[in-house]
């Protein structure tokens, strides 16, 4: 009995910390991903004068196929949901403070580990830095630039 008793401890603890290099995994994924977008529309801004139009989840913003070509921009998201790109048209429709930002719709992971991500990558805090949560953390901003307001 005591044996078992060893084993199932083991096992709980060696399932936990699995749960955990996952979700750090993913996480790394996530922000890997984010910071290749943001160069690409980064560069698409520097080389055009300005950040492209909204796009459809899941596709390719217009004018962006050069700058995304091999990315995981059509992909489900590590985190869930789709990939869409939020120009300033579109965040001030939404009552945004942003002038450019990646948003994924359809998040599926949990506040805490929203937070874990946040805490690891960004400032901690799941409102303010480059790293947004809201909708009860079904959608996630990756934010490339605030608006002045």
């Amino acid at each position: 009995m005591i044996v078992t008793s060893l084993i199932a401890m083991l096992a709980a603890s060696a399932l936990a910390a699995f749960q955990r290099v996952s979700i750090r995994a993913q996480a790394s994924a996530y922000f890997g991903d984010v910071r290749v977008f943001s160069e690409g529309f980064g560069r698409h801004a520097q080389e055009k004068g300005a950040y492209p139009a909204a796009g459809t989840p899941g596709q390719v913003p217009p004018g962006m196929t050069d700058y995304l070509r091999e990315s995981n921009w059509q992909k489900r998201s590590p985190i869930g949901g789709q990939y869409e790109w939020i120009d300033k048209d579109t965040a001030v429709g939404l009552g945004l403070p942003y002038n450019a930002a990646i948003r994924v719709a359809g998040c599926t992971w949990t506040m805490d580990q929203l937070r874990l991500l946040d805490g690891w990558f960004d400032d901690g805090n799941l409102s303010t830095g480059s790293f947004a949560v809201a909708d009860a953390g079904t959608t996630v901003y990756f934010v490339i630039e605030r608006s002045s307001l």
